[in-house]
């Protein structure tokens, strides 16, 4: 019988080449094209995402209520009823006086 020579070049970046007595037959990427490593899961061909699946990465909960001792940043602080109007204040000249916030 008539014996050949068979070599697979595999470089660093995970392609290869195979030649037969010299000529190449393939050359392509080694991860992408052949199935040397097992797959980490395996794909279920009956496997499909449920009608009303939603794709964003983040949505809001509707049913996400904020807890009974929430306080918010605008609650937080409140008009000091006790502060009175400088009685040098120009409105003209100083704007509108609104009386200072309290913690």
């Amino acid at each position: 019988g008539t014996s050949h020579l068979y070599r697979l070049v595999l470089k660093p970046d995970n392609t290869v080449r195979v030649e037969i007595d010299e000529e190449q037959v393939y050359e392509g990427s080694l991860k992408e094209d052949w199935e040397v490593l097992k797959p980490k899961e395996i794909a279920d061909p009956d496997d499909k995402k449920p009608d009303d699946w939603v794709d964003d990465s983040m949505m809001d909960d509707p049913e996400d209520k904020k807890p009974a001792d929430w306080v918010d940043e605008d609650q937080k602080r409140i008009v000091d009823e006790s502060a009175k109007k400088p009685d040098d204040w120009d409105d003209e000249e100083d704007g509108e006086w609104e009386a200072p916030m309290i913690d």
